[in-house]
């Protein structure tokens, strides 16, 4: 047990330093010219909907800050009419202990299509944003997963595209 939370502690330590180096001019310049973006939450596992984290409360925060920033979220519908289709992609892994804490994994990526310079007039999925985080929680606080983790995320995601698309 002692050698699981030094790996959480050191995870967590390594984890915030990926978060600053994601978050680049680079990555910011991808995102000009973009007029909205989609959400969508990758499937969790059973247990975590059991101890209550819902894919539905995480797509509501997301959408919340989006919005309030005053980007605007495109259904589905939408997103397919859109040449690049662009969409906020939120994924968020977990790892149950024995004792009920919660090892998790938060990646945020703006996927939308993009040109390939291998192949010409080839087009491909890819993600032109991106930022993640992890950390641990117990069972009976897993939603904190979504304040500790994703809204952050977001967050950063919205101000880097309010950069880019300044209003």
């Amino acid at each position: 047990m002692r050698y699981v939370l030094q790996l959480i502690v050191v995870a967590l330590v390594w984890g915030n330093i990926e978060v600053v180096q994601a978050l680049d001019a680079g990555s910011r310049e991808s995102l000009k010219g973009i007029s909205g973006v989609g959400v969508v939450v990758e499937d969790m596992g059973s247990d975590v909907s059991a101890d209550g984290l819902s894919q539905d409360a995480i797509r509501a925060a997301a959408e919340l800050i989006l919005r309030s920033k005053g980007i605007r979220v495109l259904t589905n519908v939408e997103r397919t009419r859109l040449g690049s289709a662009p969409y906020l992609y939120i994924n968020v892994n977990t790892l149950k202990e024995e004792l009920g804490l919660y090892a998790y994994a938060v990646n945020v990526d703006l996927k939308q299509v993009v040109g390939l310079l291998s192949i010409k007039n080839a087009r491909a999925w890819g993600a032109t944003w991106s930022a993640s985080v992890i950390g641990a929680v117990g069972e009976t606080n897993l939603r904190q997963i979504i304040v500790d983790a994703v809204e952050p995320l977001v967050k950063d995601f919205a101000d880097d595209f309010l950069l880019a698309n300044p209003r």
